[in-house]
């Protein structure tokens, strides 16, 4: 599906997805790159390109962009192959985006007036417009619509839209780090307005919206709906210009956000208890198994029943349900700049030090491990108050490692590897403070 640019933005949502889903094989940097060449567009003449581990990059943009599309879009792609180990099937040649800095190249090139990205399965072409530099908000469609790009390519089967759209939007929004994701992401105004769509029947019933077709999603599904979306108690704000009671309402951006939420609460959703349902399901559709069949069969035959577990949950959720993802973003994401200065041989001898130098724009690193300032400018941003619980933990081998400890007890610690004067293994383990009874039993056993 394209992503058009509107006054409302898709706030993707995103989570890490099913439990067990994972790395398929993928193209070597010596394979030959026959599925690029053959999606090229007319537009790729004047464009410069930049092979990677997973893809193939044409922009007009420069090395610099060209160097962050590489370094996000190889995380991406990894991080869609390890979320989807199972069902995957391996992609033996990279596949081709198309990164344009003009919408006139965009457009003859196939783009969509209005959209900010697309990928159309009939080429197999990744494509977004990005101006004279890309955005976050534009990365967030570039990540949906190449969860799309991957799902033709290496899944296969005749997904249902909710869970192709459902999985992209759940894909779109994580937060890059420099070397991975963080993923799991509600968002406080997407939480509110799943909360509304549910408190106010906008949501479609669970047994039309799992067999939506691609049409009815486009547009032809939303005059069907227009007499089942008017809430319970509309406020006047609410209510058309023509002085009625009907709302106006979006049906595309509300079948986004159910499509979203219901992928959410089928990988986390009491702790977990339908992850491993939700992979088989996904696993019958790539082997070409009767997905209804198998969604009865794997999360029972009352799906009204099923319905109203996951309005009970949305509507459980407390403000801010992810802010240790956010945490854990921030962290993992000085922790890939603490690894590059590491590997050129800098030091710091406490972690005010090592934030002096980031602000001050004196981190080293690796050139072919180069990211970009905004990575970093936007995470020392995001802890701008965050005065206590930072330290450095040299107690074991290796580099010493980056740990917040968060004053609720959980703590965050950034761990990695260097050799050859580049940093590898960048990771972060995030510790949850121990509950009152562990506590009494931890002290008993004293």
């Amino acid at each position: 599906m394209f992503r058009r640019r509107s006054k409302w933005k898709l706030s993707v949502a995103v989570a890490v997805v099913v439990v067990g889903m994972t790395a398929v094989g993928a193209a070597s940097g010596a394979a030959k790159d026959k599925g690029a060449k053959s999606a090229a567009t007319p537009a790729s003449k004047r464009l410069k390109a930049y092979p990677s581990r997973y893809y193939v990059i044409y922009t007009d943009l420069g090395d610099e962009v060209a160097a962050e599309a590489s370094a996000r879009m190889t995380a991406m792609a990894e991080e869609y192959h390890r979320r989807t180990k199972g069902f995957a099937g391996v992609i033996r040649n990279r596949l081709p985006f198309y990164l344009f800095g003009r919408s006139e190249d965009y457009l003859a090139a196939g783009g969509l007036p209005g959209s900010a990205g697309q990928y159309g399965g009939g080429r197999r072409v990744l494509m977004a417009l990005a101006g004279k530099r890309p955005s976050l908000s534009l990365w967030h469609t570039v990540q949906h619509e190449g969860f799309h790009q991957f799902v033709d390519m290496a899944i296969g089967g005749h997904m249902p839209i909710w869970i192709n759209e459902g999985l992209a939007e759940y894909f779109g929004a994580g937060i890059w780090t420099g070397d991975g994701f963080v993923t799991g992401i509600i968002s406080q105004r997407r939480l509110a307005a799943v909360q509304q769509h549910i408190r106010s029947d906008q949501i479609t019933p669970f047994l039309d919206f799992l067999v939506l077709t691609g049409d009815q999603w486009r547009g032809a599904f939303e005059q069907r709906q227009k007499n089942g979306d008017k809430p319970k108690s509309p406020s006047k704000s609410s209510r058309g210009k023509s002085g009625g009671d009907r709302p106006k309402v979006n049906r595309v951006r509300i079948n986004y956000d159910q499509a979203w939420s219901m992928v959410h609460f089928l990988v986390h959703a009491e702790n977990g208890k339908y992850r491993q349902s939700f992979a088989g399901l996904i696993s019958d559709i790539s082997a070409g198994r009767d997905w209804k069949r198998s969604f009865r069969t794997r999360f029972g035959v009352n799906i009204k029943a099923f319905e109203q577990r996951y309005r009970a949950w949305w509507l459980a959720l407390p403000d801010n349900p992810t802010r240790d993802l956010y945490i854990k973003a921030h962290v993992a994401t000085l922790t890939s700049f603490l690894a590059r200065a590491t590997s050129q041989g800098q030091s710091f001898p406490d972690v005010e030090q090592f934030l002096r130098q980031a602000r001050a724009g004196g981190l080293k690193c690796h050139r072919a491990q180069k990211l970009p300032a905004s990575l970093l400018e936007r995470a020392l941003v995001g802890i701008r108050g965050w005065n206590r619980g930072w330290s450095f933990d040299d107690t074991g081998r290796g580099p010493a490692k980056l740990v917040l400890a968060w004053p609720d007890g959980t703590t965050f610690t950034g761990s990695f590897t260097v050799g050859g004067g580049k940093c590898a293994n960048v990771k972060i383990t995030m510790t949850s403070p121990p509950t009152p009874g562990a506590k009494k039993l931890a002290a008993d056993r004293k």
